[in-house]
Formats: structure tokens, C-alpha cells, sequence
């Protein structure tokens, strides 16, 4: 029994070994890896279960257990775990990715632990290689080499390549030469350079050789990198040759010559150029680069055509020659001629002849110079007198002239020979002759030779002509031969005359002409003409003259009496009645006779004299006496006359003087304008004469009001009878009195003034919004109007600045007062009314309100004030907006579920009234905000803003929700576009209830990717700039609240403009920047630290881990790979850089609620990201108080606006279902 049971215990436990014994291995062991950068890779690790727990290290950093792992969003564990597959999955391989990779498996029950290293290692595809640093194109690159040189470098550059790329050297046979090769390393990314050197020939010459890039990327022949150059071989051209001129002949000037240039050979031919130097000047300039190449024929030709000029003498024309071959030397071949030209002289002058005449004295000969202008070869010279050669005096004189020609001078003297009155008019000419062309240039000079007149005689007076004093004395004297013409000067006795002169050219002959007005002083005395040319004696002729004239002196004895006559008073023994008066003259040729007369005012001649003697003749003197008749005051101002008159010849001449009778008496006005119009705050002049004798008269002036004016240094200003007001007021109408005074008497004068002005409106009458009338009632619109002149019937009448038709308003006028009335008013009725009246001096406008009462009027015309929105899980305030017009003041009632909602801690209403702006409104404008605090979802719903007054009633419903999606933005509008720019704007839409911003998408009619622009807060436009030049664009805008994304506006499509400007500034390259060695080290040491840091913090979490893990084990039946997978969540949750946060949250203190979330993020961020980077998180399992972002691409059938959250924060499901889930971001 004992050994059986021994037995037994045996079996037992060998079971039991066997059983534990069985081992763990790899079924697919990790491998190492190349791949492109950019490319998905898989390093697989499969594992025979039952297995331990299994992880992946990295360059022996432990990634953990779990199968998403959070801190690396691009890399994750794929495959059946129940099968054992634990691969490694690695998206879009970047270069960090490079490394070792471990696949560790733990110990499970005996089986040892296991771990199998893969190396990832990132390739880079080279893109492009080039030749000699030249940019690579699809054209072959041309390599230029000397015949003569000993050798030439060429380098072929790859760049961007991982590993480093291999170049091949291989020519058109397939031949490969061998470079030599170096590396260079930046940024883990390899350059290769190699350089091949070869023997410059002539067998080279157009051979093309390729280099051929090598690398393992490259694997097949659609991704060949090659590129391919061609050697030119260059050699020299011979020495140019000139055609077409011989230095030994002469050209003329002004003919054409034609020059060719020649060199043969060189490779490639050689290019001409044809350069001047003009008289050994330095520097030669170029005149033509032009050639002509003859390839067949191996030789290159360039002609040139010019007109000879005089400046071209002696100059040197140069050809040179250069190709490649020269130009790398910095050298050229060249051939020279010079030219010689005939030319000249261009001109020939005769010293001092400017005006091209000259004058001679007669007896005085004159000495001529003629110069000529430079000329090739030396000028013949001669002097000719009208057309007949004279010889020189002396031999020319020869110099040195411009272009290297020569200058002639030749003298000759004119009068040696015979008299200088022989050459007067004659033309002197010097004529200089090109005696190789034949060329003739002349100047000339006209001779004017100066003599003496021959005689000198006088007509108009005969000795029997008599003459009276006051007559017109018209003599002529004329001067006959002389040059130049003589000069003629009359004397009256010893008085000098002013005489006027004629030259009569062709007559030889020169006249004088002289009037005077005859006088009793020029009686006997003796006319005088005297002419005389230059300085030769003077020729006289004379005549005596006889005068008839009257007495010089005539007046009447004591005249003193006639300025102060006194009217007759009636007395017979009146003085001035019985006094004699005397007239009196002086000498005469022959005696006159003396008459007495006067003439009244109106001019009639009264003989009403009483002579008292006859006239007496006494020694040459006439006198008579005589008396006035009776004084009156018909007589002032009359004219006195005493007339002497004598017969001579057949006229009759006379001579009188006359005096003023004043007659004392008091004054009177003279004829003016009694009544006067002057416009009002214009300036009013008027001025009163009055005749009175004696003539110191007085003037004083009365204001219409009574007062006397006085002289006002500001308004008035009186000087005897003028007044002037400078500032005319309406108050100054009236009449004023002027009274003019002397001492005989007085006289008075009045004058009415008319003030005009232009129309005031001095009060109106209107309805003001407290005075707004009911519907139905009269209104009666009064204007009150003063102005002078005015027509009332002109009064317009203006209802919002339009003329009205009166066709329901009556008008009236009543005195200065305007009405317009209606008998029954409507609300069309009401506005801004205006009255205007004008005259020719102003018009007046004044404006009237009429406002009338009316119903309420809710404003609808923004759809958005029909929705609210308020999240109801955070006790917030929620905002009800409703705008309405109403005269008068309204009453605002607010309901919901027709149950109306009265004022309370809940419930609050606030009725405002906006602002009045600067224009009249016959409107009264309210804003109405309800209140609804601490939201819950039963205060969700339908709420009716209901407004009344006294006319009416008005409703409208306001639908209040919890936040929600933002409608999509209107009225997309683009104002402005450039080549690079266009310039977007839009309206908002409702805002969900939130903050909203903009997203604008774009992108290029031919490419299907998007571009994308976040707009800050409140911004609703934006300048779209660095687009393309004259390309089509597809965009749109979507709103974002933080909470939801709407959806996308129909594209529009626009152009940039094809229309490039003009740079006005240059692009300067950015220097690079360089970093030190010694700060690359102090990075490297801080990134080591931080992940040393990080490597203990996961040892400490694993141990943490392992420790929970035992105690759930014991308490629970769920593995702890859901836990870790908490806690690695936790630990390296991303927090995207481009994320912008606000915190929308101020009355609360939990830090757990005061979580911002995300306000914006880029969707094309959304779609480059992987998969793996978003948590899947259950529908109502999603706090509102974590910042999440839902992905709006996956699952693409999940509405976003359908889905609800709920705090998940007093607990985590851990299940792993992911049905009906959506994607978000957990920040």
C-alpha cells in the first residue's frame, strides 16, 4: 500500500514536469530592414503560445505591453495577439526611425525569457545630379576645353542620397573611365562628388560621355539618375584682312566707302568686331560687332558702310577677331588702316564782317583780311570786285587747321588805286578753292563810299501869302545828292523846330518837312532850313514872315464886382445897376472891333447891354463902357462876353473873354433819386448836391427814427451831402432828411430807402416722437417767415428731401405765416418733412418732423437671432435677442409652451433703446435681451417674444438648444485680385453657440489637394497671397465654434491676374546659419538627461504596473493590459504644437473643469495624420470637460451633430468594444 501510493505520487508529479516543460520560440523571427524614407514597414515578430508577456524595445528603450502605443502616434503593434503575432508596424519610416529594434518575450512558467534584434535602416532615393555646378536640365551640358591645355576637371555632384550614391564615368561606346570620388554628410543625408580629368584633343571634339549615378534605390531602368555632357575642343582663328581701301589715295568727302573684313580657320570660327581711333586718341569705341560665317567655307566676314567726313582724316579703323579659344586667353587678333580724306574748305570769312557791309570815307583807302576754314589739301584764294579778280598785296599766309588740314589768309587794301567814290555799291568777294574736288566757298562784303550833297532848296511860303495868327505853317526843304543822305534841321529866329524827314533813295535826295501854328510873336521874323551830310559844310535856305492877329490881351475893367452881385431889392439907387463896366484891349494886326453880350443858362445869347460910350482906338489900345441890365437870380452863373473881331483877307477872325455872374442867394438841390433799394448787411451810399451862393454850404442828416447822424468810425460815414452806411439792417428802412445850409438860407431834401433781405424761417411747427400722432388725426405743418421782398405763393414744401405733390395736403397762407394740413394722417404719412423759400438776395430751409404712431415690428431680417444655444451641463446664462420697432414705447412679454415667463431669479427681460444716429428716423428703435441662468436641458425649447402697445401686437419664436453646429457662412465675396493675391470676405452665419472662427480651403483647378488658412476670432476676411500668376482657384470656408464644424460652402472658382509688375526692389540671399560644435554638444548632453529621465520614469510605471497587476489578479478577473493601457495614455498623451487653446470656463475653481479646449485645428493636418494617433472612445462616454476633437474623416458616415457627451470622469469603462465609436483627439 505505501509503495503504491508512492507510485501514484510519482506519476503525479512527472505529469505535472512534463506539462510545465513545454518551451516558448519565435515562429517568424525579426529581420533587419532597409526601406525608403516615407514608406510603411512591418518587422515581423510571431510567437509559438503560450507565451509570456511580450514588448518591443528600441535602441534598448522598452516601449511597453500595450498594442497602441500613445506616445509614438506613428508606430503600433499589428496582428492576431491570439496567434501570437506581435508585429511591429511603422508609418511613413522617417529617419528618428532608424535603428535597433527588439522583439522580448518574458519568462512563462520554465520557458526562458526571448529577444530577437532587427536593424531598421532608412534609405533616401538620390533626386538629382548635376555637372560642374551647373543647375541639371533635359539639355546636355557642354564642356568647353583649349587645344593646348595640358588637362581639364570635370565633377559630377549627386546630392540627397542615403546610403552614399556611386558615380560612373561612361562614354558613348560604353567605355568607363575612372574618376575620382569623395563624400560629404549633412543632416544624415550624403553628397557625392566625383571628379574626372582628361586630355584635351581634337579627338574630343563633340563626344558626349554620361555620368551614371549608382544606388540601391535605384533598381530598375524608370528610375535611372543620369545626366549627359559634350566636350568642345577649341582653336585659334587666323589675322583679320581689310578689303576695299588703300591708305596712298585721297577720299572725298561725303562719298560712301565700303570696308570687308576677313579671318579664316579657328574652332569655332571667329567673331569680328570693328573699332575706331580718331587721331591717336585713346580710347578706341566700337562702330560694328556684326559677322557674317561662312561654315562650308571656313572663314567668317564682316562688312561695314560709311560716309566720308571730314573728321575721318587721319583716323584709324580697326578690325579685331576672337572665338572661345581667345576669350579664355583674354586676347584678339587685329588689322588697322588710317584714311586719308580730301575735303574743304567749309567756309571763308572776311575779317570783321559781321553785317556784311562796310563804309568808306572818301580819300581814306581801307585794308581787307580774308581767312579760310581748315581744308585737305590747301585752298587757292583770290579777291574779286564784282566778279573781276584783284591781285594781293602780299603773299598768302599759311597755318596748321583742324582734321590736319590747312588754313589760308590773304590781305588786299581798297582806294590806292583810284577814288573810293568809284567802289561805292560794289561787291568785295574772297573765293577759296579745294583744288582736288573742286569744292568753292566766298564771302562777301558791300562798299559804301560816303560824299557830299550837291544843293539845298525850300517850298510852301511866297512872299504876297499872308498869314493869320493861329494858322497851320506847312514848308518843305529838300536836300539834294550825298551819301550817306544829309540831314535837315529848321530854325524859327533863334527857336530850334521839330521837323519830320523823308529819304527818297532812288531820287539821291533827302526832304524836310516843318508845321508850326502861326503866332502874333512870329510876325517879321526870319524861317531858316539848314542840311548838311556827315561832316561836310552846310547848305542854308530862309524866308521872312507876316502875321495877322488879334489883340493878345482882352478884359473887362473891375470883373472882381461879377462874384458878388446882389439880387435887385427894388431900390432904384441899387449900386450894381447904375455902375460902368469897361472892356479893354491890347495891340492887333490890323485894329478889331469890341461887342458886349450875355448867355443865360439854357445857352440863349440876351443882347440886353446898355453901351454908355463908343469904341475909342488909343495908341493900339480898344476900349468901350457899358452897364448890366436888372439883378435877378436869372443871372447866377450867367456868362459876361466881350468879343474883338477884325476882317483879314477873306475870314473873319475874332477873340473874346468872358466871366461868371454870381448872384447871392440861399441853396437848392439838384435833381436826384428819392426813392432807394439796398440789400440788407450791403453798404448804402447816397449822395445830395446843392447849389447856393456863396458856395459854403452845410449839410446835416436825420436817420428815419429822428436822430441826427453822425460820422461812426464802424457803420457810417457823412462828408456834406454824401451818406454811406457799410452795414445795412432791416431796422434802417425809412426816410431820411438831408438840410443843406448858407448864409443866405436853408434848403431841405428827403430820401426814402427800401431795405431788401433775404427770406428767414423764424419758427416752425412739426411732431416730435413725443408727439407723434395717432393714425387718423390732423397735422397742421407751420413755417413762420419774414423777408423782404417775398411771394408766399413760392414757398416748396419737401417730405424726405423729395418735392411733394400736394395732391393730399392743403396750403395756406395767413400773413408771414405757411401752413400745410391733412386732415387725417396715415403712418406713410410720416417722415421729414422740410419747407424752403427763396427771393433773389437768399432762401431759408427749416425741416419739420412728422412722426406717427405704430404697431410693434420684430426685425427678421437675420435668421441667426432665431436660434440660441447653451450648453446645459455647467449652469450658464443663456442670451435671447429680439429687435423690433414701435411708436410708442412697447410692452415686451416672453413665453414658452404659451405659459408667459415672469421676472424672477430665472427669468429676466431688459427692453433698451438704441442709440438715435445723426439722421432723423420717424422710427423708434428697440433691442430686447432675455436672460435664462443656470441652463439645464429643460429650459430647452421654443420661446416667443411677444412686444404690444396701444396699436398692436408682434411675436416671433426663438428656439433655444444646447451647443450645436454653426451654419455656414454667405455671401462669399472676392473684391480684389492680383497675380499672387486674391482677397476673400464672407457674413457669418448662426454661431452654435459659441465663439466661431473660419476655415478657408483652396486649391488649384488642376491638383485635387487642398490648401488651408484659420481665421483668428472675429476676423471675416483674408488676403489668400504667394499664389500662382494668372492660375485658376477652387475655395471655400466652413465655420468652426470649438464644438462643431460645419460643413463645407459651395466652391467658387476665380483667376489671379495674368498681369505681372515690375520688381522695384532686389532679392538678397539669406545668409545660413551656423552652429557651433560646442552647442551641439550641450543639446546632445540635455537630450541624453531628459531620456535618461524618461527611461527611469517607465522602469518606476512598469514596476508600478506589475505591482497592480498582481493585486488585480487576486481581486479581479480583468488583465491589467487595459490599466496600462490607462496609464500609458496618461503618461504620454500628444499635445499637437499647431493647437491653439482657450479657456472657456472662468466660474468654476475645479482644475479639472478649467481644461481649455482646442479652438481650431488644421484638417490638412487631420489628413496626414495616422490612424493610430486618435483614441477610440465610446459614444456617451466622452467628458465635455475633456478637450476633444472629433475627426470629422472617420467613420465618414458619423454625423458629428448627433453625437452627445457624457462625463466619464467618476469612472473609465474598460471595455474594449469599439462598435458605434467615433474618432477624436484626447489634448
Amino acid at each position: 500500500m505505501p509503495l503504491s501510493l508512492s507510485v501514484k505520487v510519482f506519476i503525479l508529479y512527472s505529469i505535472l514536469y512534463l506539462s510545465n516543460s513545454q518551451s516558448q520560440f519565435y515562429q517568424v523571427q525579426p529581420h533587419d530592414i532597409s526601406a525608403l524614407i516615407g514608406s510603411n514597414v512591418t518587422i515581423p515578430c510571431v510567437i509559438t503560445p503560450p507565451h509570456g508577456d511580450v514588448q518591443w524595445t528600441k535602441d534598448g528603450l522598452a516601449l511597453g505591453y500595450e498594442r497602441q502605443l500613445s506616445a509614438f502616434p506613428t508606430w503600433s503593434i499589428i496582428g492576431d495577439e491570439n496567434l501570437g503575432e506581435f508585429n511591429f508596424f511603422i508609418q511613413s519610416l522617417k529617419h528618428d526611425d532608424e535603428g535597433l529594434f527588439a522583439c522580448e518575450v518574458s519568462p512563462y512558467n520554465n520557458a526562458p525569457a526571448l529577444k530577437q534584434i532587427a536593424h531598421v535602416k532608412t534609405l533616401v532615393r538620390p533626386q538629382h545630379v548635376q555637372i560642374n555646378d551647373q543647375s541639371s536640365s533635359s539639355e546636355i551640358t557642354i564642356i568647353k576645353m583649349r587645344f593646348d591645355d595640358k588637362f581639364h576637371q570635370i565633377s559630377c555632384q549627386v546630392d540627397g542620397a542615403k546610403p552614399a550614391a556611386q558615380i560612373k564615368w561612361i562614354n558613348e561606346t560604353g567605355h568607363e573611365f575612372l574618376g575620382i570620388s569623395r563624400t560629404l554628410l549633412k543632416d544624415n543625408i550624403f553628397s557625392t562628388i566625383s571628379t574626372l580629368t582628361v586630355n584635351p584633343s581634337l579627338l574630343l571634339d563633340k563626344k558626349r560621355f554620361m555620368c551614371d549615378v549608382r544606388h540601391e534605390t535605384l533598381t530598375d531602368s524608370l528610375n535611372q539618375l543620369r545626366t549627359f555632357f559634350e566636350v568642345q575642343i577649341s582653336l585659334p582663328p587666323s589675322n583679320p584682312v581689310i578689303y576695299g581701301y588703300s591708305s596712298v589715295s585721297r577720299l572725298v568727302n561725303g562719298s560712301s566707302l565700303s570696308l570687308a573684313c576677313q579671318t579664316y580657320g579657328g574652332q569655332p570660327l571667329g567673331t569680328l568686331s570693328w573699332y575706331r581711333l580718331d587721331h591717336g586718341n585713346e580710347p578706341s569705341y566700337l562702330i560694328d560687332n556684326s559677322s557674317i560665317i561662312h561654315h562650308d567655307e571656313n572663314f567668317t566676314e564682316s562688312n561695314i558702310s560709311l560716309f566720308v567726313k571730314p573728321s575721318d582724316n587721319n583716323s584709324t579703323l580697326s578690325c579685331h577677331v576672337t572665338n572661345e579659344y581667345l576669350d579664355s586667353l583674354r586676347k584678339t587678333l587685329e588689322t588697322n588702316i588710317t584714311l586719308q580724306v580730301a575735303f574743304g574748305p567749309l567756309s571763308v570769312h572776311v575779317l570783321q564782317n559781321s553785317m556784311n557791309v562796310t563804309t568808306l570815307v572818301e580819300g581814306t583807302p581801307q585794308r581787307f583780311l580774308c581767312r579760310t576754314s581748315s581744308s585737305n589739301p590747301r585752298p587757292t584764294v583770290v579777291w574779286k570786285i564784282d566778279e573781276q579778280i584783284l591781285s594781293s598785296d602780299i603773299d598768302p599766309i599759311e597755318e596748321s587747321g583742324e582734321f590736319a588740314g590747312k588754313i589760308i589768309q590773304l590781305a588786299k587794301t581798297i582806294g590806292l588805286d583810284k577814288s573810293l567814290r568809284h567802289y561805292h555799291n560794289k561787291l568785295l568777294s574772297c573765293e577759296a578753292t579745294n583744288p582736288d574736288t573742286g569744292h568753292t566757298v566766298t564771302d562777301s562784303i558791300q562798299l559804301n563810299v560816303i560824299y557830299d550833297a550837291f544843293s539845298i532848296e525850300m517850298y510852301g511860303l511866297t512872299k504876297d501869302k499872308i498869314i493869320k495868327s493861329g494858322d497851320r505853317v506847312s514848308v518843305e526843304c529838300i536836300l539834294i545828292g550825298g551819301n550817306p543822305l544829309g540831314k535837315i534841321i529848321w530854325y524859327k529866329g533863334d527857336q530850334l523846330l521839330h521837323s519830320e524827314s523823308t529819304i527818297e533813295t532812288n531820287e539821291k535826295y533827302v526832304s524836310s518837312r516843318v508845321e508850326f501854328i502861326a503866332s502874333p510873336s512870329d510876325n517879321n521874323r526870319l524861317l531858316t532850313c539848314q542840311g548838311q551830310v556827315e561832316e561836310f559844310p552846310r547848305h542854308i535856305a530862309s524866308f521872312i514872315l507876316n502875321i495877322t492877329f488879334l489883340p493878345i490881351d482882352i478884359a473887362i475893367i473891375e470883373n472882381e464886382r461879377f462874384a458878388n452881385l446882389s439880387m435887385h431889392s427894388g431900390d432904384d439907387d441899387d449900386d450894381d445897376k447904375h455902375y460902368e463896366f469897361e472892356c479893354r484891349t491890347s495891340l492887333s494886326n490890323p485894329q478889331a472891333q469890341l461887342t458886349i453880350f450875355r448867355q443865360s443858362n439854357d445857352g440863349k445869347i440876351h443882347p440886353d447891354i446898355q453901351y454908355i460910350t463908343s469904341l475909342s482906338y488909343i495908341n493900339g489900345i480898344n476900349s468901350i463902357k457899358f452897364t448890366l441890365p436888372r439883378i435877378d437870380l436869372s443871372l447866377h452863373e450867367n456868362l459876361l462876353t466881350c468879343k474883338a473881331a477884325f476882317a483879314a483877307d477873306i475870314s473873319f477872325q475874332t477873340k473874346q473873354v468872358t466871366y461868371i455872374l454870381h448872384v447871392n442867394h440861399k441853396p437848392y438841390f439838384h435833381e436826384f433819386n428819392r426813392s432807394i433799394e439796398v440789400k440788407e448787411n450791403q453798404p448804402f451810399n447816397i449822395t445830395l448836391e446843392a447849389n447856393g451862393y456863396p458856395m459854403s454850404i452845410s449839410y446835416t442828416w436825420f436817420h428815419p427814427s429822428g436822430r441826427q447822424l453822425m460820422n461812426d468810425p464802424l457803420n457810417i460815414f457823412i462828408n456834406q451831402g454824401q451818406l454811406s452806411i457799410m452795414n445795412i439792417q432791416r431796422n434802417d428802412l425809412g426816410i431820411y432828411r438831408c438840410i443843406a445850409t448858407n448864409s443866405i438860407g436853408q434848403t431841405e431834401a428827403n430820401v426814402t430807402l427800401n431795405v431788401l433781405y433775404g427770406p428767414v424761417i423764424t419758427r416752425t411747427q412739426g411732431y416730435s416722437v413725443t408727439e407723434a400722432l395717432m393714425p387718423g388725426s390732423s397735422a397742421i405743418l407751420i413755417c413762420v417767415i419774414d423777408g423782404n421782398p417775398i411771394d408766399f405763393n413760392k414757398v416748396r414744401w419737401f417730405k424726405d428731401n423729395q418735392e411733394m405733390s400736394y395732391a393730399q395736403w392743403e396750403k395756406r397762407i395767413d400773413r408771414n405765416e405757411v401752413s400745410l394740413i391733412r386732415k387725417s394722417i396715415h403712418r406713410q404719412d410720416a417722415g421729414q418733412y422740410a419747407c424752403e423759400i427763396d427771393n433773389q438776395f437768399g432762401n431759408s430751409h427749416a425741416t419739420l418732423p412728422l412722426v406717427v404712431q405704430y404697431a410693434p415690428e420684430i426685425d427678421r431680417s437675420d435668421p441667426s437671432r432665431s436660434k440660441a444655444a447653451t450648453d446645459s451641463d455647467r449652469f450658464l446664462t443663456a442670451e435671447l435677442h429680439c429687435h423690433l420697432s414701435s411708436v410708442p414705447k412697447p410692452t415686451v412679454i416672453w413665453m414658452k409652451d404659451n405659459q408667459v415667463l415672469s421676472p424672477s431669479s430665472k427669468y429676466q427681460s431688459i427692453l433698451t433703446e438704441r442709440n438715435p444716429s445723426t439722421s432723423f428716423s420717424s422710427n423708434l428703435l428697440f433691442d430686447v435681451i432675455f436672460y435664462v441662468t443656470n441652463v439645464t436641458k429643460s429650459d430647452y425649447g421654443i420661446y416667443q417674444c411677444r412686444v404690444e402697445n396701444k396699436l398692436g401686437i408682434d411675436m416671433i419664436e426663438i428656439l433655444l438648444t444646447g451647443l450645436t453646429i454653426p451654419d455656414l457662412p454667405s455671401q462669399i465675396r472676392v473684391t480684389n485680385t492680383s497675380h499672387t493675391s486674391l482677397f476673400i470676405s464672407w457674413t457669418p452665419g448662426f454661431d452654435g453657440g459659441a465663439q466661431q472662427t473660419f476655415q478657408i480651403r483652396f486649391r488649384l483647378s488642376t491638383e485635387s489637394q487642398y490648401a488651408y488658412q484659420h481665421m483668428p476670432y472675429g476676423k471675416h476676411s483674408f488676403e489668400l497671397k504667394d499664389l500662382k500668376l494668372g492660375s485658376q482657384y477652387h475655395i471655400s470656408i466652413r465655420s468652426n465654434n470649438s464644438h462643431h464644424l460645419s460643413k463645407w460652402t459651395d466652391e467658387i472658382v476665380i483667376s489671379t491676374s495674368d498681369y505681372l509688375p515690375s520688381l522695384r526692389f532686389h532679392l538678397s540671399e539669406v545668409p545660413s546659419t551656423k552652429i557651433s560644435f560646442t552647442l551641439l554638444i550641450i543639446i546632445a548632453i540635455i537630450g541624453l538627461i531628459i531620456l535618461s529621465i524618461n527611461i527611469i520614469l517607465m522602469i518606476f510605471f512598469i514596476i508600478k504596473r506589475r505591482q497592480s497587476t498582481v493585486t488585480t489578479s487576486e481581486n479581479s478577473s480583468t488583465t491589467g493590459t487595459n490599466e496600462t493601457e490607462a496609464n500609458t495614455i496618461d503618461l504620454f498623451q500628444p499635445v499637437p504644437s499647431n493647437f491653439s487653446t482657450t479657456n472657456t470656463y472662468k466660474k468654476y475653481e475645479d482644475e479639472d473643469i478649467k481644461r481649455p479646449f482646442v479652438s481650431s485645428y488644421s484638417s490638412a493636418t487631420l489628413s496626414q495624420s495616422d490612424n493610430a494617433s486618435y483614441a477610440t472612445l465610446k459614444k456617451n462616454y466622452i467628458s465635455p470637460y475633456d478637450n476633444l476633437r472629433v475627426y470629422n474623416y472617420y467613420p465618414s458616415s458619423t454625423d458629428n451633430s448627433l453625437v452627445t457627451y457624457r462625463s466619464f470622469k467618476d469612472g473609465v469603462n474598460t471595455s474594449i468594444d469599439t462598435n458605434g465609436c467615433i474618432r477624436t483627439d484626447l489634448v
